[in-house]
């Protein structure tokens, strides 16, 4: 078995192979031969049936004991399934037999579905789709583009292997309710029940030793971890973490009802004004969204001397509105600032899925922004500065409903990345054209600004803006190179302000941008590798707060934001630029909910660092935001904008 586990590992291409729980346990089933060999000739007495199989629990059992003392995670699976034998062992044979062949044949078809699940999206199955399969099957089957036909021979083979199941048991349990109890049944009861409370610890402490590192943060990561503990613990460990951080959608107890129209129609007419004044004509205006990777105003959140270019934070005779922009996450998570974005639904409302949005979340997306442009004329572009297969990315956008989508390979980078912003803005215009098809949406990723943000000056007396509160060189060496990277975004959009200026000046149509930062960097937010702690040279503004600038040359102003908006309102509000009336705004209730609540409905943080499980509170609801927000749930739920139930939507 040593030799077996060896061979194992060089199949499997690891390099180097050492002694592990496999080889452990190769070694305790040789020790278990070996005394089986010497004790067997020297029995004086036959050795019962029953008897053998008590002695061959106890073994199970206490070989699943050791290695769960030398490597719970990896081998996680194997002790569950040993500890599962050695229970099955001690009930009724055929019924034991039967349910130990259920949990291999269920253990090995959940791990078939999850591999597969992790090609298509990134992310293993989750306690999440099984509920959502449950409820919808033809979604999750969607979601891993299997034949329908397999759909109906999986349920008729799961409802006939129950119901043998349930058979069994009710004949089991009819025949022990015969006789007696005797002590030998009531020894394997209380048996059973040890082992049940073992497996119970077990897995407690797997899930803590879990949620002690970075796997639950990053997809790959959340792959990997699955695959290393195994369908069914990492099952229960998603149930476990579900369980703490479930997300309030799909909580729905009927009770409230979503806000009326005339409601939604006062809020909106608060932030939009829909009269014709001021607006060039009745052309539809080009629209794009720029999401600039970790970029946010630093005097907002740092106390700084000096100047620098702050174009992007400062309003100008394009400004439509700009102000600061409250985000969901701090020092990475990008995708979940796409998602809500392009979909208008903030993540927490999700709870953990929310999370990995482009994994867990779009493939039961329903409409989005994208298909509500696209029903007014328009044609969608999406525009990554990376690889379509990082994170699932061309996948989710698929499923969010763009119609064109170039990754960072499409556009012609040499690497994974764009180097630079101005390089990305340059292959989105040629591949924009100079004539495209009007009116045209594209959603547009910049990158540069991404973590860590070392640089090469030589020495201090080259920083022209630094930190009001310290003259160390490392601190202000990143500012240094974060405002050098900024700079570059900022020309970069200029750019595209003038490539868009271009195409109103030879065809009259107008122009609608909006740029906005998804979060803070991780160099400043304390979430990475950079060791300075920035925390002493902030404001009193927190780490999710960034900016958004919204310019127009359609000459409309929107009437917003005295407090940070909501980073999933933005599509809200970008389209009153196209819509005819309040009533024909996407998803009018994020406004309704802004003007009840503030920048922060959801007094929790679930889509923030969940390797840690920490839930942040994040304020208190006021009595009446509480209501709001309980209605403003249950438009959400009506909107059709993600799958939850079956009868959630009728597909895009």
């Amino acid at each position: 078995m040593v030799a077996a586990s060896l061979l194992a590992d060089g199949i499997d291409g690891i390099a180097e192979s050492a002694i592990g729980w496999k080889q452990i346990l190769g070694c305790l089933a040789g020790l278990g031969i070996l005394s089986s060999g010497i004790l067997l000739p020297v029995a004086r007495r036959p050795i019962s049936a029953l008897a053998v199989r008590w002695i061959i629990a106890v073994y199970l059992a206490s070989c699943s004991f050791v290695i769960w003392l030398v490597d719970p995670v990896s081998a996680a699976t194997w002790i569950l399934l040993g500890y599962s034998a050695a229970i099955c062992l001690l009930l009724p044979f055929r019924f034991g037999i039967l349910t130990f062949t259920g949990i291999v044949a269920l253990n090995l078809s959940l791990t078939w579905i999850s591999r597969l699940k992790v090609d298509l999206t990134g992310l293993p199955l989750t306690i999440l789709d099984i509920r959502i399969a449950v409820g919808n099957p033809e979604g999750l089957w969607d979601a891993l583009s299997l034949p329908h036909w397999s759909r109906h021979v999986a349920v008729a083979l799961v409802c006939l292997a129950l119901l043998g199941w349930v058979l069994t048991a009710l004949v089991t349990a009819g025949r022990s309710l015969r006789g007696a109890p005797t002590f030998e049944s009531m020894g394997r009861i209380l048996a059973v029940g040890l082992l049940g409370t073992v497996i119970w610890t077990g897995l407690q402490s797997l899930y803590r030793d879990i949620g002690g590192d970075d796997s639950t943060w990053y997809p790959d990561r959340v792959a990997r971890l699955a695959g290393r503990v195994g369908i069914l613990p990492f099952l229960g460990y998603s149930f476990h973490i579900e369980s703490r951080a479930i997300g309030d959608i799909y909580r729905s107890d009927g009770s409230s009802l979503p806000p009326s129209p005339d409601d939604v129609r006062q809020s909106v007419l608060q932030y939009i004004d829909f009269s014709p004044r001021g607006r060039k004509g009745k052309m539809q205006p080009n629209m794009v969204i720029v999401l600039a990777e970790s970029t946010f105003d630093p005097s907002r959140a740092f106390r700084l001397q000096g100047e620098w270019n702050a174009d992007l934070f400062t309003e100008n005779e394009l400004t439509a509105a700009v102000g600061p922009l409250r985000v969901n996450t701090r020092g990475g998570g990008t995708w979940v600032a796409e998602f809500e974005t392009i979909t208008g639904l903030d993540s927490r409302l999700f709870g953990y899925s929310g999370a990995y949005t482009h994994a867990s979340l779009s493939p039961f997306v329903e409409r989005s922004f994208a298909n509500y442009l696209e029903k007014r004329g328009y044609e969608t572009w999406a525009f990554l500065a990376n690889r379509g297969n990082f994170y699932n990315s061309r996948r989710a956008y698929e499923s969010y409903g763009f119609q064109h989508i170039l990754d960072s390979e499409d556009l012609g980078s040499e690497s994974e990345w764009f180097d630079t912003d101005t390089a990305v803005v340059e292959s989105v215009t040629a591949s924009l054209g100079p004539d495209p098809a009007a009116p045209f949406f594209s959603y547009i990723m910049l990158i540069e600004n991404h973590s860590p943000h070392e640089c090469d000056v030589a020495g201090a007396g080259n920083f022209a803006i630094r930190f009001s509160d310290t003259e160390e060189f490392a601190a202000n060496c990143a500012l240094h190179e974060y405002l050098r990277r900024l700079d570059s975004t900022t020309t970069a959009v200029n750019a595209l302000i003038r490539y868009l200026e271009d195409i109103e000046e030879r065809t009259s149509r107008p122009f609608v941008v909006v740029i906005f930062g998804d979060h803070q960097p991780s160099t400043f937010t304390g979430s990475g590798e950079f060791l300075v702690d920035f925390a002493p040279f902030r404001t009193s503004e927190d780490m999710y707060t960034t900016f958004f600038h919204v310019l127009s040359s359609t000459g409309s102003r929107l009437k917003c934001c005295s407090e940070p908006l909501p980073v999933a309102a933005l599509p809200t509000l970008l389209s009153g630029f196209v819509a005819r009336g309040p009533e024909d705004l996407y998803l009018g209730e994020n406004l309704w909910l802004y003007a009840h609540c503030g920048s922060n409905a959801i007094p929790q943080d679930f889509a923030d660092r969940m390797s840690s499980l920490e839930v942040r509170a994040s304020g208190e609801r006021s009595g009446t935001c509480e209501a709001a927000y309980r209605r403003a749930i249950a438009a959400y739920r009506g909107a059709g904008i993600v799958r939850l139930t079956a009868r959630s939507g009728a597909g895009r």
